[in-house]
């Protein structure tokens, strides 16, 4: 569970004087004690996408991820306008996405993870290389 404080909320909120429907996303994360993603959940509820009811704040972050980390930035304001464009209506979602990403830190964020280790024949680990058999 990620969360935030209600000093952080301020600070995003100070930022978001022209964008109505940001603040209201800010305004479901306060009412949700900063918890993102029952925040997320509410978000997608009142916009009629309730079979979204059980979202997942790291795989909506990870649909965006190629264009954060492209040019890694923590604006808010300006990952706020490239994930708005990556993710489904409503635009307000992408405000607890940025915030998650945020939290998380960016840098981390954008930290290609190992990629797992394929068992096979055809592995030198399993000490048999690329023989033949026969």
């Amino acid at each position: 569970m990620i969360t935030i404080t209600s000093d952080e909320i301020a600070n995003f909120r100070s930022q978001l004087t022209d964008n109505p429907e940001a603040l209201a996303a800010l305004d479901l994360i306060e009412d949700c004690q900063g918890n993102l993603e029952d925040a997320t959940s509410l978000i997608l509820m009142r916009d009629g996408k309730e079979q979204f009811r059980q979202v997942d704040l790291a795989e909506l972050a990870n649909k965006c991820r190629k264009a954060i980390c492209s040019e890694p930035t923590e604006d808010f304001l300006g990952l706020l306008n490239l994930v708005g464009g990556f993710l489904p209506p409503p635009a307000s979602l992408a405000v607890p996405v940025v915030v998650y990403v945020l939290k998380v830190g960016v840098k981390n964020f954008c930290k290609v993870p190992k990629p797992q280790q394929e068992w096979g024949p055809e592995n030198e680990e399993w000490g048999m290389g690329n023989q033949e058999w026969g």
